[in-house]
C-alpha cells in the first residue's frame, strides 16, 4: 500500500513531523538542534506521509517568502523509506500547496547528495554551494506552471 500524503492539519502531524525531523537532522545526520523547530514553522504549510499503519515517514514544509515566492525545507525521510517516492511525494504535495497559495516559484536549500532529487524536478542550482548548520547545501529554484 502507499503512504498517505496529506497537509498537516492537526497538533498530533505537526508533532508526528517535527519527531521525524529530529529523528533525521539531529540523530542520523547530527545537525545542531535548530533543525527541529524554527521561527518559520508557525507560519509554514507542512506536509506529511504516513504508512499503512499510522508512522509518520515523511514531512516538508512550505514558507511564503515573497508575494510570489516560496521556499521548501525540511524534507525528511528516514534511511529506510529512501528512494520509494515518498519525496516525490511530499514535493509533489508542497507544489500543489504552492500553487493553491498563488505562487509562481520556490527555492530550496538542498543538501548537495539531494541535488540530483530536485534537478530531477525541475529545479535548476544557482550559485555556488554553502555550508549551512555544518551541512554543504545549494540553492536551486523552480518556476511553477499552474
Amino acid at each position: 500500500m502507499s503512504p498517505l500524503v496529506r497537509f498537516a492539519t492537526t497538533a498530533e502531524d505537526l508533532e508526528a513531523a517535527f519527531a521525524l525531523r529530529r529523528a533525521v537532522f539531529e540523530v542520523e545526520q547530527g545537525v545542531p538542534r535548530p533543525l527541529d523547530r524554527d521561527a518559520f514553522d508557525d507560519r509554514a504549510s507542512h506536509v506529511v506521509a504516513y504508512d499503512a499503519s499510522g508512522r509518520c515517514i515523511g514531512t516538508g514544509r512550505l514558507v511564503r517568502i515573497t508575494r510570489r515566492t516560496g521556499q521548501i525545507g525540511r524534507e525528511a525521510v528516514p534511511a529506510e523509506h529512501r528512494r520509494s517516492g515518498i519525496g516525490a511525494a511530499l514535493l509533489d504535495a508542497l507544489e500543489r500547496m504552492a500553487i493553491l497559495q498563488g505562487l509562481r516559484e520556490l527555492t530550496v536549500h538542498a543538501q548537495l547528495p539531494a541535488e540530483p532529487f530536485y534537478r530531477k524536478r525541475g529545479y535548476v542550482a544557482e550559485g555556488e554551494p554553502f555550508v549551512d548548520q555544518g551541512v554543504a547545501h545549494v540553492l536551486m529554484r523552480k518556476v511553477l506552471v499552474p
